[in-house]
């Protein structure tokens, strides 16, 4: 009977762990991105490493503007991966089925990179989509970890700037003196159009 179970036991172990492994991260990172350099730097390193590295291996895939590798276009248009709003963008991956079942949107500082991973790799383990809001439809435009979402003049309040994209130059600069950067902008290229950040480039 105890070799029954031992048997048992781990089946489920090499069952879950060949399920971990069908998952991994791809990072989407912008060619002239501050903060997709930023994250080569502070995070890639000791990713491999780390919780979460052990069992979701890490991709780069490095593209300019709206140029995005054909596999990733084809997926982008077959909605097996949700609209690219900035980089860098982590794209948690599923290997078998070749589509996106989470994403996390931005970079600040490697602490936030690792919860905000921690908290995504939770919500995947519950049959959750991370990075997908209630009745988007799959589609990333009004979503995101930070937020796609344009904000109406005024409406937002968030310090994050991942919560702050818009459709004009005006209402980004009004975000970015509300967040003290200065009345500094920057813009990135969408399948849908330019959009407009406050701060410096990413």
């Amino acid at each position: 009977m105890k070799k029954i179970i031992s048997i048992f036991i781990i089946s489920l172990f090499v069952l879950f762990a060949t399920q971990t492994l069908a998952y991994e991260l791809i990072v989407l990172s912008g060619e002239t991105s501050k903060n997709s350099k930023r994250w080569k730097e502070e995070v890639f390193p000791g990713y491999a490493n780390s919780e979460v590295g052990k069992t979701l291996p890490a991709k780069i895939v490095t593209f300019q503007g709206a140029n995005f590798p054909e596999w990733i276009a084809g997926a982008i248009q077959e909605s097996r991966v949700g609209e690219i709003v900035g980089t860098p963008t982590f794209i948690i991956w599923d290997a078998e089925k070749k589509q996106e079942v989470g994403r996390v949107e931005g970079y600040t500082e490697k602490p936030r990179f690792f919860s905000q991973m921690d908290e995504a790799m939770a919500m995947i383990r519950k049959g959750e989509h991370p990075g997908q809001r209630e009745g988007s439809g799959g589609d990333h435009r009004e979503e995101g970890s930070g937020g796609a979402q344009r904000q109406e003049e005024g409406s937002s309040t968030s310090k994050d700037i991942m919560d702050h994209m818009y459709k004009t130059p005006e209402e980004a600069k009004k975000a970015s003196e509300m967040l003290g950067l200065g009345g500094e902008i920057h813009s990135h290229e969408s399948p849908n159009g330019t959009i407009y950040m406050p701060g410096s480039t990413m």
